[in-house]
């Protein structure tokens, strides 16, 4: 009976050669990975032709999906290749770290998902615990623990640990001796720091002890245990059994599910979050499948992926390339030239020197695009699988590039992917993101659909709420009314829910809207709601959404605003002035909007009661004159009369500045075209004391800094050109003042004016 350690580094190519190289020697009874017990139930999909790497193993706690661990796999990571050698010779396979069970029972429940990936850098040496004298200061005892490969790069003179691995494992087929070599190296290592005092540490490499134990048992004769190198000199000297029992005794204990994910490339090149932290998953993908290249088939592969993005790269610049990377490789005394050599020769050959263009070839080769695939069955849970039948029902393709996606809503399929992207949005899964559609929108749709592996957690977090997605959506958007309490907030949660086509949960927040409008007085509130509810009632028809409930509302929420309005404008400081008119102004384009002729003669009633109200602020009072003006509810003379009161002599500069820009704001064009109210502001300007205007320059310029480039310019010309009293008059023979005065109503619509 015999037990075979293999250290490996997780995801490293040269690793799982080496593995395959020693089971195919060995020919062992049983196989030991590192890996949770949990996930042996799902190995069998392994030997699927559907799974394609890169996946994950994940397992979560059902009742908690957040509780929740990734463990990813590629094609070149050492523990896939030792499952499916197992799975294909019909070996027995067990994972021998830690049950979940209990290390999720004992993790801290932190804000967000914590990936502990299967990999080297799982120890956690304690924060407390001190350097060992003869250990390296720059190196302390947790970044070792953690990476030991960094100190033995260092201590073989490499600056980057990638590289020193690279050179000496992924790129050099090592006899099988190398696991001695590596068992040696992390015994000298571990034996120079201090004892970890990490328990979940400690505890882990019990129960992969217990589990070796187990084998032994069991009579299997040849015993494979594959782990990270760290681990490998706490399994190969065996503690006392008692002592091991101890630390595992009493642990506590939570319910754990596990299934497959497809994974991404750039997943694994993540050091944190949900990532393995491996820097160049496209190169060790590379290096898996020709670990012989001498860099011309990589070099290649790099002019394809600049000739892909309309680069210039010629088989002369290849040639070239490669040449220059086997010349360095030689000046720095390696067999081989590796990627960092591959990358210099690149950016000097085919790049000319631009680091910029590296960028293109670090994202598409050398961490790369793929996701994997899990074959059809594997186990879901019932939410998840109605989403994967209404994927496939409806066409869509699952991808972690971003990709545009333009519906037409007259259409049934169109619609119905719509209904679906906007009811994981409810869900808060968003694959989809809505992008600006040309025209008004109401039977377009523009999306971008990117697919990450953590939507797949956020979608596992609504499972409690129904078996399909439109249950799940209708009890979340249910339980999500019940906990709003602000009038603007349901909202926004209307219009986000109707274009998913929800009408139990639809009738929950339309009942919910109900009781905060009519307990809500605060006129702001009021307003925040009125516009999103405009849309609603505007285009919810476009769906077939009934939408008289909103209207009833809508109406409702109106006529409360409105009646508060005047007051809730007087009494009010700068700031909050400035945030009434732009509610003002975004209400009044509702307002028209909707159109309805006896909403817009209520509003226009209430905005005219503004200005005559002396203790409104003057920047709403501007603005309320404006919109007055634009809408031709004041004619010329009255605007006039506006404009004299506002800029009299007898009221001070600041309240005369405020009122002004309260009126120009966004308004350059009706300053250029028209010589009244060109005349009345330039009139105030100019008489304005030395004194008086320095002190109102500011406001001045706060007015006029929203303007363009262009209509700034034309604005100092008619100054330049402008005569006192009014602007320069250009007569120009031949000109038939009436006819050009037939194009004036056209003209003044076209420019909103």
């Amino acid at each position: 009976m015999a037990v075979h350690l293999l250290g490996i580094r997780h995801h490293g190519p040269g690793s799982a050669w080496h593995v395959r190289a020693a089971l195919e020697a060995i020919k062992p009874s049983i196989i030991l990975v590192e890996g949770p017990p949990e996930g042996e139930a799902v190995l069998k999909w392994m030997a699927d032709e559907g799974m394609k790497p890169p996946v994950a193993l994940l397992a979560y706690v059902p009742d908690d999906p957040q509780r929740a661990v990734f463990y990813p796999f590629a094609e070149f990571s050492p523990e896939w290749q030792a499952i499916r050698y197992g799975l294909e010779r019909k070996i027995p396979v067990r994972f021998m770290d830690m049950p979940l069970v209990h290390k999720l029972a004992v993790q801290e429940v932190e804000a967000g998902m914590q990936e502990r990936p299967m990999a080297v850098e799982e120890t956690e040496p304690a924060a407390e615990e001190t350097q060992a004298n003869d250990v390296d200061d720059d190196f302390p005892m947790e970044f070792i623990a953690r990476n030991p490969i960094s100190y033995l790069a260092e201590a073989a003179g490499f600056e980057d640990a990638e590289e020193w691995w690279e050179q000496q494992f992924e790129m050099t087929r090592q006899p099988t001796e190398v696991f001695q070599a590596i068992l040696e190296a992390m015994s000298a290592l571990r034996s120079a720091l201090p004892a970890t005092t990490d328990l979940t540490e400690l505890q882990r490499e019990a129960f992969m002890r217990r589990a070796i134990k187990a084998a032994e048992r069991d009579l299997y004769a040849d015993i494979v245990v594959v782990c990270g190198a760290w681990h490998v000199p706490a399994l190969h000297v065996m503690p006392k059994q008692k002592d091991d029992d101890a630390l595992l005794k009493g642990l506590p204990k939570t319910k754990v599910e596990a299934t497959w994910i497809p994974w991404t490339s750039d997943r694994l090149a993540f050091a944190s979050g949900y990532g393995a932290g491996v820097n160049s998953p496209g190169w060790y993908k590379h290096c898996w499948h020709a670990g012989q290249d001498d860099g011309t088939l990589w070099l290649a592969h790099v002019a394809g992926i600049f000739r892909k993005h309309k680069i210039d790269v010629s088989s002369a610049h290849v040639i070239e390339a490669v040449r220059l990377a086997n010349a360095l490789a030689a000046l720095r005394d390696r067999h081989r030239a590796g990627l960092s050599e591959l990358n210099e020769a690149t950016q000097t050959v085919m790049c000319m020197g631009d680091s910029i263009l590296m960028q293109i070839v670090w994202r598409d080769l050398i961490v790369g695009n793929e996701m994997g695939a899990i074959p059809d069955g594997t186990p879901q849970v019932p939410l998840q699988r109605d989403l994967d039948q209404q994927i496939r029902s409806l066409r869509l393709k699952v991808t972690n590039e971003d990709r545009p996606l333009g519906l037409d809503l007259r259409e049934e399929s169109g619609l119905q992917k719509s209904i679906l992207l906007h009811r994981l949005l409810v869900l808060e899964v968003k694959w989809g993101r809505t992008q600006y559609a040309s025209g008004k929108g109401t039977f377009k749709e523009e999306w971008n659909l990117c697919w990450k592996p953590e939507l797949t957690i956020q979608l596992l977090e609504k499972a409690p709420w129904g078996n399909t997605v439109e249950t799940a959506c209708n009890h979340y958007l249910a339980h999500l009314a019940s906990t709003i309490t602000r009038l603007d907030e349901i909202t926004a949660l209307a219009q986000r829910a109707l274009p998913a086509e929800l009408h139990d949960g639809i009738q929950k927040v339309m009942q919910r809207m109900d009781v905060l409008a009519s307990s809500t007085h605060d006129n702001a509130s009021l307003m925040a709601a009125f516009i999103p509810l405009v849309q609603v009632r505007k285009y919810g028809n476009v769906r077939g959404t009934d939408v008289d409930t909103i209207a009833l509302i809508l109406e409702s929420i109106f006529y409360r605003m409105i009646a508060s309005l005047p007051i809730s404008c007087t009494g009010i400081d700068e700031d909050t002035a400035a945030v009434m008119a732009a509610k003002i102004r975004e209400v009044h384009q509702a307002v028209a909007l909707l159109d309805d002729a006896e909403i817009l003669e209520a509003w226009v009633a209430t905005l005219a009661q503004v200005p005559g109200i002396d203790l409104a602020a003057p920047l709403i009072q501007g603005t309320c004159c404006k919109i007055l003006y634009d809408a031709h509810h004041l004619d010329a003379e009255a605007t006039a009369i506006a404009f004299s009161k506002a800029l009299s002599q007898g009221n001070v500069p600041e309240y005369s500045a405020a009122w002004l820009e309260g009126f120009l704001k966004d308004a350059a064009t009706v300053l250029v075209l028209d010589d009244a109210i060109w005349d009345m502001t330039n009139a105030w300007v100019a008489e304005l004391p030395l004194e008086v205007f320095q002190a109102v320059v500011p406001l001045l310029r706060r007015t006029f800094a929203v303007y363009n480039t262009i209509e700034k310019r034309k604005i100092a010309e008619k100054v330049k050109h402008g005569q006192p009293g009014g602007s320069k008059v250009v007569v120009i023979a031949g000109f038939d003042a009436e006819r050009a005065a037939s194009v004036l109503p056209i003209l003044e619509q076209l420019m909103g004016l």
